[in-house]
């Protein structure tokens, strides 16, 4: 049986069990860390005041950060074309989603996004499985399968995203998908000014956004003590503390995660990452 989660906002989340992980912040909230670690930093509502929205969701989950950007781009612009793809490996979280208590503010918006239609979805040479969502000017389209594989594609297909939320699962549990490898792909995803955002404040995450061509940032805490994390080519974000950056450049704990090919078993990234830890820390 799925264990379900009451977190601080009143909104409820799951543990995942292939990575014995939640959701979403305990101590945040589902709601809440949408909102502000996802859907504020990228910008959304100055992004609707504009009209046209296109978002790159990594991590489909449970769907709150996909169901709070629909929630706060439609408040700012109620006319605004708004279309999300987003990446999901779990084809079973829609039933999850089925089963959660929503709060009274968007209970409507997962109404919405409870009435898609599973179908094949085709871009130029590529077939992929999904679930798509659309109502009047909102287009949600679910990809499922490898995320890696999924986002090669995409790259391949030459969209370019206004905004991406980043909500893979933690990166000692999920690390494929936090490689600077990776982060290479989704940053040939995104506009110059877009911004990308994630909950993350590894040091090795940020390393691998620096290396792979990002200017990156820091979002105020919500739920801990660390801050989260937002990259861009060209866009406007908060600036890095100078703590932060001196931890870039001195700590042995900041460099990337590799995977070349896009290829590698999380467990084995992880496995080479660790070795070069041991031999930075062994030189300090």
């Amino acid at each position: 049986m799925m264990k379900k989660i009451l977190t601080a906002d009143g909104t409820e989340t799951f543990l995942n069990e292939e990575y014995k992980e939640a959701y979403h912040s305990t101590k945040a909230g589902a709601y809440t860390e949408s909102l502000y670690k996802f859907v504020l930093p990228c910008k959304i509502p100055q992004l609707a005041k504009k009209g046209r929205i296109k978002i790159l969701d990594v991590g489909f989950g449970l769907g709150y950060n996909v169901a709070v950007a629909i929630k706060t781009a439609l408040q700012e612009n109620s006319s605004v074309d708004l279309e999300i793809f987003s990446i999901e490996k779990d084809i079973s979280v829609f039933e999850k989603i089925k089963s959660l208590s929503f709060p009274e503010n968007l209970k409507s918006i997962f109404d919405f996004l409870l009435s898609g239609k599973f179908q094949k979805y085709f871009l130029k040479n590529f077939t992929f499985d999904s679930y798509f969502i659309e109502k009047d000017n909102i287009k949600v389209k679910v990809l499922i399968g490898e995320g890696r594989q999924i986002l090669k594609k995409l790259a391949q297909g030459n969209f370019k995203f206004d905004a991406v939320f980043y909500d893979a699962f933690s990166p000692k549990v999920n690390t494929e998908m936090w490689t600077l490898d990776i982060f290479k792909v989704v940053k040939n995803l995104m506009k110059d000014e877009a911004v990308l955002a994630t909950y993350s404040a590894s040091l090795a995450v940020r390393k691998g956004l620096l290396e792979a061509g990002f200017n990156i940032g820091l979002v105020e805490p919500v739920g801990r003590k660390s801050y989260s994390t937002v990259a861009t080519v060209k866009g406007d974000i908060p600036p890095l503390t100078e703590k932060e950056k001196k931890r870039l450049e001195t700590s042995p704990y900041a460099f990337p995660y590799r995977d070349e090919n896009l290829s590698l078993p999380p467990e084995e990234i992880k496995k080479r990452w660790e070795k070069e830890l041991k031999k930075r820390l062994s030189q300090t």
